[in-house]
C-alpha cells in the first residue's frame, strides 16, 4: 500500500502510486510499457483494465506529433493543434504521467488544457539513480543524452514577436547534470544576455545539488553566473515557478528567456509560468535524445495539481 510522504495541498508525494490516489472518471494520459523501470508501474495496467476510456496511452512521440492508443484505436495529433488536442480531454479532471513523455508532448498537453479542463494534475516519478558514464569525469559524472535536436522553442510555444531592442533579456538556465546543455544554448545569444541560473536544491538525493554546481562549474565561471544564482526543490513545479517569478520582480520590464535543462518538474514549472506570462517569456530548448535505459530503480512520485490553484488534494 503506498504511503504519503508529503501532502502539502498543492503535491502529494508518495512512495508508490496506485489507484487510490487518483480521481475517478478523469482522462489518464500515460506512456505506453518502456524498459525503464520507473515506467513500469502497475497502476495505468490497471487503469486500463477497469477505465479503458479513460485512458490515453501514448505509443509514439515526435517533435511535431504524438500518436496515442484509446480502447484499443490509434490516432495521430499534431503538437501545435490546440483544438486537436483537447480531444484528448474528453472528461473535466485530467491526469497527465509526465515521467515517460517528452517535452514537447507534455508541454503541447498542458497548453491544450490549461483553459479547457477544471483540474489538472501532473505526475512524476523519480529514477532510483541515474547511468553513469564509463569514465566518469566532473563535468559528465552521468551518461543521459546521445544527441540533440537543436536549440529551438517547444512547438506551439514560439515567441514570434519577441522582445525590443531596448529590453533588458535575462537568460535562465535550470541547471542539471548536463553542463554542454546550457552553454550550447548561452552561448547561441549575440549579445549574451545576463544569466540567472537555477538549481535544484534540495535535490532528488542529499548530493545532487552539489553535483549539479560540479558539473556546471565552467559554464557558471565563463558567464560570471555564479552570484546570481537561485535555488528551487528539484522536485517542485511550484518553487520553480516562484522562482521565475522572483527573477521577474527582481529585473522589472524583463524579457525571459527560459531554458528548461534541468529537472522535468522544474521544466513543468518554466513552461506554465511561460504559458501565463507569453509577453514576455520565450521558453528555449534542445531538444535532446535521451540514453535508452538512461535510470534504473524507482524513486518517490509526485503527484501536481496544477489547476485548480487553491484546490486541496
Amino acid at each position: 500500500m503506498s504511503r504519503y510522504i508529503v501532502h502539502d495541498g498543492h503535491t502529494q508525494t508518495l512512495s508508490e502510486l496506485n489507484a487510490s490516489y487518483l480521481k475517478r472518471d478523469a482522462v489518464y494520459i500515460f506512456s505506453a510499457l518502456s524498459d525503464e523501470a520507473r515506467l513500469r508501474v502497475d497502476v495505468w495496467a490497471e487503469m486500463l483494465k477497469t477505465d479503458p476510456l479513460g485512458c490515453v496511452e501514448v505509443v509514439e512521440q515526435k517533435e511535431s506529433a504524438v500518436r496515442c492508443r484509446i480502447n484499443g484505436v490509434e490516432t495521430t495529433f499534431s503538437l501545435t493543434d490546440v483544438t486537436a488536442l483537447r480531444q484528448l480531454c474528453s472528461r473535466l479532471i485530467l491526469y497527465v504521467d509526465m515521467t515517460g513523455l517528452t517535452h514537447s508532448v507534455w508541454a503541447a498537453l498542458l497548453r491544450a488544457a490549461l483553459d479547457h479542463a477544471d483540474s489538472i494534475f501532473f505526475i512524476y516519478t523519480e529514477p532510483g539513480s541515474y547511468k553513469e558514464h564509463e569514465s566518469p569525469s566532473s563535468s559528465s559524472l552521468f551518461d543521459l543524452t546521445t544527441s540533440f535536436g537543436g536549440v529551438a522553442p517547444l512547438p506551439g510555444m514560439a515567441n514570434l514577436s519577441g522582445p525590443d531592442r531596448h529590453v533588458k533579456s535575462v537568460l535562465v538556465p535550470f541547471l542539471g547534470f548536463e553542463s554542454a546543455r546550457p552553454k550550447h544554448i548561452a552561448f547561441d545569444f549575440d549579445p549574451q544576455p545576463m544569466i540567472t541560473p537555477i538549481v535544484g536544491l534540495p535535490g532528488f538525493k542529499a548530493d545532487y545539488p552539489q553535483i549539479t554546481i560540479a558539473t556546471n562549474n565552467e559554464f557558471l565561471d565563463e558567464t560570471r553566473a555564479y552570484r546570481h544564482v537561485r535555488y528551487a526543490r528539484a522536485s517542485c513545479p511550484f518553487d520553480a515557478y516562484s522562482a521565475l517569478s522572483e527573477i521577474h520582480r527582481d529585473n522589472p520590464g524583463s524579457y525571459l528567456y527560459i531554458a528548461p535543462t534541468g529537472t522535468k518538474p522544474h521544466a513543468l514549472g518554466a513552461v506554465w509560468y511561460a504559458l501565463d506570462h507569453p509577453r514576455d517569456t520565450e521558453i528555449i530548448y534542445d531538444h535532446p535524445v535521451r540514453r535508452v535505459k538512461r535510470t534504473s530503480g524507482v524513486g518517490l512520485t509526485h503527484i501536481y495539481c496544477l489547476k485548480p490553484r487553491d484546490a486541496d488534494i
